[in-house]
């Protein structure tokens, strides 16, 4: 991703932008219907040359900087959002040829799939100060699961949300970060819509996707540093672990 002017410009495989701006077009739609959230506006696809360009936004925090700063905006963002996933897993349609599914441990049965955002963690869902709204980034999925996927468990995204935030956490404030509080609110806003009552069946994909990933940015850091990454982070994939399995809806 380069910023030239006002654009943020992406380069990559084409098939995987074709999808990644299919969604973020129809996503920017969804957000203008609803009213909850907007999404960059894609301007221009170039199908040859691989070349991806959206509008820039600016003044855009993190909920994840939001947090870190003890923002008192954040629980009532962190509902919006949960309320914001809801609709984009409601509304979200993508043509058959786009339907890529999640790997089978994150297949519900059939029926109950839904097309995923895919990436849908704390630093991709963002405060816009000057129109104080909701922005949705990143519409391709997570490095973690190859980046092709576009439909599958809607545990996936909401697991990865929640994981999000426990593994967002300070190292200097690992336990004293108020994880559980802030994932409770994220789920009860999504909850308004649908009833969530398989947290604790994905726990262990969640969990073990977190590990794998953990294991392999260790291994892009020097030693020392590696292992200070790992202790904090195995610390609070222990800490999520054990908020999946006891939390009740």
């Amino acid at each position: 991703m380069q910023l030239i002017d006002d654009i943020f410009q992406k380069t990559g495989e084409p098939n995987l932008l074709a999808i990644e701006a299919k969604k973020a077009f129809r996503a920017f739609e969804i957000g203008r219907d609803s009213g909850l959230f907007s999404v960059p506006k894609v301007i221009n696809y170039n199908t040859g040359a691989g070349v991806l360009e959206f509008e820039r936004l600016n003044n855009l925090v993190t909920l994840l900087d939001m947090a870190i700063h003890k923002d008192q905006r954040l629980p009532g963002l962190l509902k919006k959002a949960g309320q914001t996933l809801a609709v984009v897993h409601e509304k979200l349609v993508l043509p058959d040829v786009m339907k890529n599914e999640l790997p089978p441990e994150w297949m519900d049965p059939a029926g109950e799939n839904v097309f995923i955002h895919g990436d849908f963690a704390c630093i991709n869902v963002c405060f816009h100060e000057p129109s104080e709204e909701l922005v949705l980034l990143d519409w391709s999925a997570a490095p973690s699961v190859g980046r092709t996927p576009t439909f599958g468990s809607r545990y996936f995204d909401v697991l990865m949300f929640v994981s999000s935030i426990f593994h967002g956490a300070p190292w200097r404030r690992a336990l004293s970060w108020n994880a559980k509080e802030m994932a409770e609110t994220f789920l009860r806003g999504y909850g308004e819509t649908v009833i969530l009552d398989k947290l604790k069946d994905y726990a262990s994909q969640i969990c073990r996707l977190q590990r794998e990933n953990i294991r392999k940015l260790a291994s892009q850091r020097q030693p020392f540093r590696a292992a200070g990454y790992v202790g904090h982070q195995m610390l609070m994939n222990v800490r999520l672990s054990r908020f999946l399995h006891k939390y009740e809806v």
